[in-house]
């Protein structure tokens, strides 16, 4: 240690960072140091999972072939869109849940895709499963990507662009879809390489009410009783996929409180790496007005939907896409408005601006960064209504953006995951309740909950639910957990992943957080802020006394004698 602190400082900057991610990457050199810079959350890459970190946590350190299976069991949602980058926009995640190609995710992720596909049907309302292989609904324009490959690509990019980095691996694979990652705002590049399945089918649904029970009301909120999950399978040619080799198994008991547990899927966008500067631009300039156009659009929308039944089911699912947009931009803009959260902001980047500052070269290049991002704030409320103005300052502000990342890069390294960027990510955390409302919220709810609300509420919409469930409530064991809460870091785009334990287990389905957790998109903090899950149990419960789909509960439950009988019948 007397040679290393005689290095010069530069240098010996440059070797804790080395070691700093060596720790993190689990290597085995000493201890594993405690996670660095919480704040920045846990949305690990694949590639630089934080092994030490999770062996620190939960004792528990998963191997290659862990990593291997869970990155290819999990499933990004798309759909073809000529207007997207790469001709396809994704909007959430799935997983292979079954060796026959069963995908699963969220009611609210494939609620376009029903609604495009039911015709003179109305199976947002009534629900739909298929029965058979020869019922599933062919879905055109959905599907599905995995991630088969990665490499890091930062010194080419900086060489050649990322748009010839993706050129060349699509000229070498033309197969996969080749997308280049920019994380920590441009700190570092991805290549990232996609197998695509675009042969889906919708196989089952539940009723659009439980699915989203509870409304715009108890959107973002818990206690929860949501059912929002659908079922789709990706077939190949005549066939359904064989998926056995990289699918996640099925456990209908779920995980316990206080148990290890983890989402894979696909985080859509985050701002922790974004500047005090812009966070208060956010919540004085952008927010506000957001909130009110959205308020105005919704309010037409219902006048529209009034109109008619027909054009109530024809702007159903817009309406819904809307209320959340503006319930989630309202708590974006509540954390941003809450004090502990830009405290806890502001000294994250004090900290990250004296190390660049200790650091000569680190200060030479990225030192004034902060400043040009502060002062471009001012430029943009004074450029107001100029939509040329404002996309020069965007421009500028980019820049100065990719400057802070490259610099939290030099001085944190991989020990730290970057924003969110629609791409795979691995978050931990533990099934736990937290203090509600000077009282708590149970780590879980069960069927006994969704009656009680159904009946206090008089079964008056959004607390009602269909005939057929009114009259299956003697038949259904009430003690059914229904939806739980985890401290896993999650974020719009996580719709749709799966929750797994150590065993690779599906112990849950992510369809929401909680309110507090939307402040989470510029600081993460776990005291309060939680994923809100579906459990396992009430999803096979209701597949087995509900909607006559106990096929299909074998399939998941892998009870199934073969592919004929997962899904209820031979196909003939």
């Amino acid at each position: 240690m007397q040679t290393t602190s005689r290095l010069p400082s530069a240098h010996w900057h440059r070797l804790r960072r080395v070691l700093v991610a060596l720790l993190a990457a689990g290597l085995g050199l000493g201890s594993a140091p405690a996670q660095v810079r919480k704040e920045l959350g846990r949305m690990w890459t694949f590639e630089a999972a934080p092994l030490g970190w999770f062996q620190q946590a939960y004792d528990f350190t998963p191997g290659p072939e862990w990593l291997e299976h869970a990155r290819l069991a999990s499933l990004r949602l798309g759909r073809r869109n000529d207007q997207a980058p790469g001709g396809i926009q994704f909007f959430c995640s799935a997983s292979f849940v079954s060796p026959h190609g069963l995908v699963m995710t969220n009611h609210h992720c494939a609620r376009d895709a029903i609604a495009g596909v039911q015709g003179e049907n109305d199976w947002l309302k009534d629900g739909f499963y298929a029965g058979d292989y020869a019922g599933e609904v062919r879905i055109p324009g959905l599907l599905v990507s995995q991630l088969v490959a990665q490499r890091d690509v930062t010194k080419e990019v900086a060489e050649r662009g990322a748009d010839a980095v993706r050129a060349a691996a699509e000229a070498e694979q033309p197969e996969l879809l080749h997308q280049v990652i920019a994380l920590y705002q441009g700190g570092n590049y991805q290549l990232y390489s996609h197998r695509l399945y675009e042969d889906l089918r919708l196989v089952c649904a539940p009723h659009g009410q439980v699915a989203h029970f509870g409304g715009d009301p108890d959107n973002f909120c818990y206690p929860r009783w949501g059912l929002d999950y659908t079922f789709l399978r990706a077939w190949d040619g005549d066939r359904p996929l064989d998926s056995k080799a990289q699918c996640f198994a099925w456990k209908t008991a779920g995980a316990a409180e206080g148990e290890v547990v983890f989402v894979t899927g696909n985080p859509g966008r985050t701002g922790r790496l974004q500047t005090l500067a812009q966070c208060e631009y956010l919540r004085d300039h952008f927010y506000p007005g957001q909130i009110e156009r959205l308020q105005q659009m919704l309010e037409r929308l219902h006048r529209e939907a009034a109109s008619s039944p027909q054009k109530e089911k024809e702007l159903r699912p817009r309406i819904l896409s809307l209320e959340n947009a503006r319930k989630a931009n309202q708590g974006y803009l509540d954390g941003l408005r809450n004090p502990r959260i830009l405290a806890i902001k502001q000294k994250a980047e004090d900290e990250l601006r004296a190390a660049v500052a200790k650091d000569p070269e680190l200060q030479r290049r990225y030192g004034d960064a902060w400043d040009q991002v502060a002062a471009l704030q001012q430029a943009k409320i004074a450029a107001v209504g100029d939509r040329d103005q404002l996309r020069e300052l965007a421009a500028a502000e980019q820049e100065q953006q990719k400057r802070i990342g490259e610099a939290c890069f030099a001085v944190y390294g991989t020990s730290i995951p970057p924003d969110a960027t629609m791409s795979l990510r691995i978050s931990d955390g533990v099934v736990r309740g937290y203090p509600l409302n000077g009282t708590l919220a149970p780590p879980l709810t069960t069927l006994y909950g969704l009656y009680a609300r159904h009946h206090e509420f008089g079964g008056k919409p959004p607390f009602d639910l269909p005939q057929v469930w009114i009259d299956k409530e003697r038949e259904l064991d009430l003690r059914t957990p229904f939806n739980f809460v985890a401290t896993c870091d999650i974020i719009g785009g996580n719709s749709g992943s799966p929750v797994v334990d150590r065993e690779l287990n599906v112990v849950g389905l992510i369809f929401d957080g909680n309110i507090e957790m939307l402040g989470n998109n510029y600081v993460f903090d776990d005291e309060v802020s939680r994923s809100v899950s579906v459990h396992p149990a009430i999803v096979v419960e209701s597949l087995r006394k509900v909607y006559g789909a106990g096929a299909l509960a074998d399939e998941l439950e892998r009870k199934a004698r073969g592919p004929a009988d997962a899904a209820g019948s031979s196909r003939r």
